[in-house]
C-alpha cells in the first residue's frame, strides 16, 4: 500500500500513551508507535458521497483531508542479524464479540469488524533496515473499508452501481423478443402467472443488472461506528513459518470458519509464539455518522406503483446524482389489494379544530349502513407527501389530507440507503401527534424502526434451536428455517392498551388500563427475531426483564409469533407536541436498548432486550421512519378501533432535523 502523504510532525500523546500501557515488552525488542497522523482528539464522520456505490471509507479524502492513516513505529532492541516482517490489523472494539470465554475461543468473534491491508493477499511485509543500529522505523498505512475479509458471499451483481433506465429496459426487452419465439415466451411467463410483456420487462432488468458480477461489493459489509483498536505484529522467519495461513491472510476461512487475528495473537497459539511481538492500540480511531438529510430522497419510479413524476424535484427524484449521493429514498408503507375494512364515512381535522368524543361517538351510531370499504394506501404522486427543507437541512413527510371527494388514508415513509451492522441510532424528530385534544386517536402510528437490507448475502447466523420462521408472515405449521436474512426492530408509538387478554397472563386473570392512561399512547418496542427458541429464557406469554433497576414486560403470543414486544405508557404531549423530540435505539451484538427523551443528554429507557430472552440481529440494517395506519386488530384490547377513525382533512405533518449514529 502506497502512501501519499508526509507524516505530521506532531505526536499525538493521548494516543502514545495508550500506546505505551498497551505495548508488549520482552527481552528481544519492543514495538514503540512514535508518530502518526491520527487526530486523537476527533471523531471520524462516515462520508456518504458515493458511499451507495462504494461504501464507506474512512479515513475520507474529502472530509478529513488525508488519504489513509501513516504510522511510524520503532523496533528497539531487535537483533540486528534477524529477519523481521509485520502486519497492521485492526478491529472494531465497540461493537464486538469477546475473542476468548473461559479461556476457549469464542466463535462470534469471527463476526467482528476486522481487517488489515486492503489487499488481503498482501500479508506480512518484510522490515527493511534502515539504521546501522538495532532500533529501525517502519512507515505503514492503512485504511477501513467494508468487506475487509474479501468474502466471496458479497462479489457478483450490484444493484447498487448503475441506474437501469427505461430506455435500457426497452433495448433489452427487443432484443429478447428477437431471440426467443413467442411461444417459449408465453410459456415462461405462464410459468410465473404474468403477461409476457411483464415477464419480458423482468428478465430485461435482471440480465441487465448482472453486469457486475465480479464486483466486490464493499457496501453489503460496511464498517461499523464506534472504536477501532490497531494490532502491530512483528515476527522474525521462524516465527512467521509457524504462524496459519488462515491468520496471514483474514480471507481465508476452511469450511468457512474465520479465525479473528485479535484472538491467535492475543489470547491463542500466536501469544507464546517465539519470535513474535505484539502492540495494541486500544484508541486508534473514533467513528461516527451524521445522515445528511439534505442530500435528499431517491425514488425508484415504478409505473406500476405510481402516477407521474410531477412532484420531482432536485431533493426527491431518480436523477443520477440523487441515486449517487442521496441518503434515503421512499419506503413503500403496509399497502394490501386483498385486507380493507369498512370506514366512517367521515372527514376531521383531528388537531386544528380537534375532534371530540362525543361527535366520535355519534358518527359511530350515525353510519352503520354508510361505512366506505377502504383499504391502506401509499402516494401515488412521489414527493408530494415528503421532500427537503433546504434551509434547515430537514426532511418533511406527512400522511396528507384528504382532497374533496377523497376517502383515503394514505402512509408515509422513508428509509436511509447505506445498510450498517449495530450503532446507537439517535433521532432528533418532530412526529404528527397522535390524540386530539379529548384524546381520540388520529389512526396514525409514528413509528422509528430499522429493516434488514439485501437478500440471501445479508441472512442473520444459523438458529440452533429449531430454526427460524421462515418469513414476516408466518405461522403454526410452517417449517422452520436454519437462517434467514429477514430483522427488524421497532419503535411503534400508537394509541393502543398496556395490557394483554388474559390468556397472555401466567395467573390467566384479566388486567385493564387505569383511567390515567386516556392521555397516553404506548411505545412498542419490538425485535423481530422470527421465533428462533435457541435464547436460554425463550418464553410466550407475558414475562419480565430488568435492566438498572427498571422491570419491563415483554410479551410473544405464542411459540410460533416472530416478535417479542414491550409496551410502555408516556404522554402523547410530551412525545409529539413540541417541536421535537428524542428517540434512541441502541443496537449491540448482545442487547437491544430503546429510549426517548427531550434532549440527547435527558434520555430515558423505554424499552430493553438481550439475547437472554431474543435473538439480536448481527446483519446489515437500514433505518426507517413512517406515519401508518395501522389495523386495530394487530393491538388487542385497542380503546379504539381503525374503521372508527375519520379520515385526515388536515395534514399530519413530521419533521426529522438529525439522525446520529455513534
Amino acid at each position: 500500500m502506497k502512501s501519499s502523504h508526509r507524516f505530521k510532525k506532531t505526536i499525538f500523546f493521548s494516543l502514545l500513551a495508550t500506546v505505551l500501557l498497551t505495548s508488549c515488552f520482552g527481552p528481544s525488542g519492543e514495538i514503540v508507535l512514535i508518530e502518526s497522523n491520527i487526530n486523537a482528539q476527533k471523531s471520524y464522520s462516515l462520508d456518504y458521497d458515493n458511499a451507495f456505490k462504494n461504501g464507506f471509507i474512512i479515513p475520507s479524502k474529502q472530509h478529513d483531508n488525508i488519504d489513509d492513516f501513516q504510522l511510524r513505529f520503532q523496533l528497539n532492541d531487535f537483533r540486528k542479524s534477524e529477519e523481521l516482517y509485520y502486519k497492521v490489523y485492526y478491529q472494531n472494539e465497540s461493537y464486538k464479540f469477546q475473542e476468548e470465554i473461559d479461556g476457549v475461543y469464542n466463535p462470534l468473534a469471527s463476526e467482528n469488524f476486522y481487517g488489515s491491508w486492503e489487499d488481503v493477499d498482501e500479508t506480512f511485509k518484510a522490515v527493511q533496515k534502515t539504521a546501522e543500529n538495532t532500533n529501525t522505523i517502519i512507515n505503514s498505512c492503512i485504511k477501513i473499508t467494508g468487506n475487509p475479509r474479501s468474502e466471496k458471499k458479497y462479489f457478483g451483481s450490484s444493484r447498487h452501481y448503475e441506474i437501469i433506465s427505461e430506455e435500457q429496459v426497452n433495448d433489452k426487452m427487443l432484443l429478447m423478443k428477437s431471440k426467443y419465439s413467442l411461444q417459449r415466451l408465453k410459456k415462461w411467463a405462464e410459468a410465473n402467472n404474468t403477461s409476457v410483456e411483464e415477464q419480458l420487462r423482468k428478465d430485461a432488468r435482471w440480465v441487465l443488472s448482472e453486469n457486475h458480477l465480479h464486483t466486490n461489493n464493499k457496501w453489503k459489509r460496511n464498517p461499523r461506528v464506534g472504536k477501532y483498536s490497531l494490532l502491530i505484529v512483528v515476527t522474525n522467519k521462524e516465527g512467521l513459518i509457524k504462524i496459519p495461513e488462515k491468520i496471514k491472510n483474514i480471507s481465508l476461512a476452511p469450511d468457512s470458519n474465520f479465525v479473528n487475528p485479535y484472538y491467535y495473537f492475543l489470547h491463542g497459539d500466536g501469544k507464546e509464539l517465539l519470535g513474535v511481538k505484539t502492540l495494541v492500540i486500544q484508541d486508534f480511531i473514533s467513528v461516527t455518522a451524521s445522515v445528511p438529510l439534505a442530500n435528499g430522497i431517491y425514488v425508484d419510479f415504478d409505473n406500476k406503483r405510481f402516477e407521474s413524476k410531477g412532484y420531482f424535484n432536485k431533493y426527491v427524484g431518480d436523477s443520477e446524482d440523487l441515486y449517487a449521493n442521496a441518503a434515503f429514498e421512499y419506503k413503500h408503507a403496509f399497502q394490501s389489494n386483498t385486507e380493507f375494512f369498512m370506514n366512517v364515512p367521515v372527514h376531521a381535522d383531528f388537531l386544528k379544530k380537534g375532534y371530540s368524543q362525543k361527535e366520535y361517538k355519534e358518527n359511530i351510531k350515525a353510519t352503520v349502513d354508510e361505512r366506505i370499504k377502504t383499504f391502506f394506501t401509499n402516494t401515488r404522486y412521489p414527493g408530494e407527501s415528503f421532500g427537503v427543507d433546504a434551509e434547515k437541512k430537514a426532511i418533511w413527510f406527512k400522511n396528507p389530507a384528504n382532497k374533496e371527494g377523497e376517502n383515503r388514508k394514505e402512509n408515509v415513509g422513508i428509509k436511509t440507503r447505506h445498510g450498517l451492522t449495530y450503532g446507537k441510532y439517535t433521532y432528533k424528530i418532530k412526529m404528527a401527534e397522535l390524540l386530539t385534544k379529548e384524546n381520540i386517536w388520529t389512526g396514525i402510528t409514528n413509528a422509528i424502526w430499522m429493516i434488514n437490507e439485501g437478500g440471501d448475502w445479508n441472512k442473520r447466523r444459523v438458529c440452533n434451536k429449531e430454526g427460524f420462521m421462515p418469513f414476516y408472515s408466518a405461522g403454526k405449521g410452517e417449517e422452520r428455517v436454519s437462517q434467514i436474512s429477514y430483522s427488524e426492530m421497532d419503535f411503534e408509538i400508537l394509541k393502543a392498551a398496556e395490557t394483554y387478554p388474559k390468556s397472555s397472563y401466567k395467573d390467566k386473570k384479566e388486567r385493564n388500563d387505569p383511567a390515567s392512561h386516556q392521555d397516553k399512547v404506548m411505545i412498542a418496542c419490538t425485535n423481530w427475531d422470527m421465533a428462533c427458541k435457541q435464547p436460554v429464557n425463550f418464553d410466550i406469554g407475558l414475562h419480565h426483564i430488568d435492566y438498572k433497576g427498571q422491570t419491563f414486560n415483554i410479551h410473544r403470543w405464542n411459540e410460533f409469533y416472530n416478535a417479542l414486544t414491550s409496551k410502555i405508557p408516556e404522554l402523547d404531549d410530551d412525545l409529539f407536541s413540541g417541536e421535537y423530540y428524542y428517540f434512541q435505539l441502541e443496537w449491540k451484538p448482545n442487547e437491544i436498548i430503546w429510549r426517548v427523551g427531550p434532549e440527547k443528554e435527558n434520555l430515558h429507557v423505554v424499552g430493553f432486550m438481550n439475547d437472554k430472552v431474543t435473538t439480536i440481529p448481527n446483519n446489515q440494517m437500514l433505518a426507517v421512519i413512517s406515519q401508518e395506519y395501522h389495523f386495530s386488530k394487530w393491538w388487542p384490547k385497542s380503546p379504539f378501533k381503525q374503521e372508527d377513525i375519520p379520515f385526515p382533512s388536515e395534514d399530519l405533518n413530521g419533521i426529522i432535523y438529525s439522525l446520529e449514529i455513534e
